[in-house]
């Protein structure tokens, strides 16, 4: 697979928190690629704990039928489902992808994921971004550091806008050292739009990164939500279904 032209995603509590080291290793199949990773949680010095009662795992298909077999049965390719308490499960196609993404141990740059032109962006979005390095090793702590509250204030600055169902960040460090993702739900592409790009924390964060860069490369990609169902502290669409 070159490109993915579905997702699945499935956003996971636990009743205690687990490190990732300890998480249990997914079932092989279903998905083209599979990436189960931690919340970012961060300690009083905002370093990732890579320990968290929140998980969420994401799968990339080729085919519809592929992510149609395990969105509607997700359990045999989720071992930590066996222990969550909650879980909310998405299928989602692209329709808007850019940036380079390292989560196959290389870079694919706007090409990991395949907009579907056929389908509407009318409706509630799904929004994934990513962030990296090209050598970790040689970051300063402290870029690192403030990249990663800075992801943390955008976050906060998303729960008060309206339009904004869910926001979190998930990170890769403590799985297989592969970049991470953040995930924001919203009612429509406007209201994301309006969050990402007009005057507020985001945007001056994006000037910000254009004089001062906070890493090497980043993607966004944007996909229309299909169908989801469970709870992620409720029903994150339950308005929308209602309307």
């Amino acid at each position: 697979m070159d490109s993915a032209n579905w997702i699945t995603l499935h956003w996971m509590r636990l009743p205690e928190p687990l490190h990732a080291a300890d998480m249990p290793a997914p079932a092989p199949g279903g998905a083209d690629l599979w990436r189960v990773c931690p919340q970012v949680v961060l300690d009083e010095k905002g370093i990732p704990t890579n320990q968290s009662a929140e998980y969420c795992a994401l799968g990339l298909y080729e085919t519809r039928a592929a992510a149609d077999a395990v969105y509607a049965d997700p359990a045999p390719h989720l071992s930590l489902m066996a222990q969550a308490v909650e879980s909310w499960h998405a299928l989602a196609a692209p329709v808007a992808h850019h940036g380079g993404v390292n989560w196959r141990g290389r870079v694919e740059t706007d090409s990991i994921f395949n907009p579907n032109k056929a389908i509407s962006a009318e409706g509630p979005m799904l929004v994934l971004t990513t962030a990296g390095f090209d050598d970790p090793s040689a970051v300063p702590l402290a870029r690192q550091l403030e990249f990663l509250a800075g992801v943390q204030d955008v976050l906060t600055a998303y729960a008060a806008v309206p339009g904004n169902l869910r926001r979190d960040v998930f990170s890769g460090r403590g799985v297989d050292g592969m970049e991470g993702y953040t995930v924001s739900l919203w009612d429509d592409a406007r209201a994301m739009l309006g969050a990402a790009y007009k005057p507020g924390l985001h945007k001056d964060q994006m000037d910000s990164h254009a004089d001062k860069p906070m890493f090497d490369r980043s993607s966004w990609s944007r996909f229309r939500l299909l169908d989801s169902k469970g709870s992620w502290d409720g029903d994150p669409l339950a308005q929308t279904k209602a309307a």
